[in-house]
């Protein structure tokens, strides 16, 4: 489908029916016609009364939702399209408390159709890689539980990999990983997936946290100095910058998270993070993500 943008009552308008939006899915999926997944013929039709084409070859039948996000789905997508407005278009997230009350539906369907958008916001990033001068640092997100006993009170939070392109005085491509400590362990398998291999290697500043030098592995360099916390934001501006709007969103948006499932709130945040330039067309965007997604499997919500 067309990257188009969309007010909140144009995208009603367009997709205020079940096959105005199906036809949206259709069109993400089969840009160029319907090719048949299962002996790819590139013919088919529409089925009357039914979601579903049929191949004019093999004859075989194949749903437009299947093998996307909405497969298998009962809630009816222009329910589905109205959280994915939402979700993409607010700049501080939306929780499912508050959607299933603005769209009036139970919770429960609200927060699984949620973590299908989430699971879909991730996928579309696994490709995404970063270059040139990268800023890298770590966070820790979360709070500290009560006290027990006579004990000190339990450390839960979580340590955050963030790694930032640094394109002058602006901010570029994000990338954050949930850590179990800043060992090489933890961070050579996210510097190895996550940042551009190209000969020469990328330039990376971070402070002098022993472990940074992995990059160097990979033929990356890096500058690697002590920095107090007041000249933070002057050495690190993209990363303070990501840091605060990342822990503003969790805060302002959740107020109370759940930290063993931070990694998903931080896949949503990076990937409106990296679309930010094209806010008024991160609707249309998230649909096509959303209908050229695989079904979420269920070990996403282990």
């Amino acid at each position: 489908m067309a990257y188009v943008d969309l007010t909140l009552p144009q995208f009603q308008m367009r997709f205020s029916s079940e096959e105005s939006c199906l036809q949206a899915v259709f069109d993400a999926r089969w840009p160029r016609g319907f090719v048949c997944p299962y002996c790819e013929h590139n013919g088919g039709y529409r089925l009357p009364g039914r979601r579903t084409m049929q191949c004019a070859s093999c004859r075989r039948h194949t749903s437009i939702t299947s093998g996307t996000l909405f497969h298998r789905s009962h809630l009816p997508l222009t329910k589905w399209f109205l959280i994915i407005y939402l979700m993409a278009h607010d700049k501080g997230g939306a929780s499912a408390l508050r959607l299933s009350k603005l769209l009036g539906m139970h919770y429960a369907t609200t927060w699984l159709a949620v973590q299908k958008i989430r699971f879909a916001m991730a996928t579309r990033d696994e490709n995404l890689t970063l270059a040139g001068y990268i800023e890298l640092d770590e966070a820790f997100f979360g709070g500290r539980t009560r006290r027990t006993g006579k004990g000190p009170p339990s450390d839960k939070k979580k340590r955050v990999l963030l790694m930032v392109e640094s394109e002058g005085s602006q901010a570029g491509n994000l990338v954050m990983r949930v850590i179990h400590g800043a060992t090489w362990t933890s961070l050579k398998p996210i510097i190895a997936t996550k940042v551009d291999s190209e000969p020469g290697g990328q330039w990376f500043r971070a402070d002098a946290w022993q472990a940074h030098d992995v990059v160097m592995l990979f033929g990356h360099k890096i500058k690697m100095t002590h920095i107090p916390d007041h000249l933070q934001d002057r050495e690190l501006p993209c990363v303070s910058l990501a840091i605060a709007h990342a822990k503003r969103f969790l805060l302002g948006t959740f107020h109370q998270y759940c930290k063993r499932h931070i990694q998903r709130y931080l896949d949503e945040f990076c990937y409106r993070w990296n679309r930010r330039h094209l806010a008024s067309r991160l609707a249309s965007r998230l649909i096509a993500s959303c209908a050229l997604c695989p079904p979420m499997p269920q070990t996403f919500l282990a």
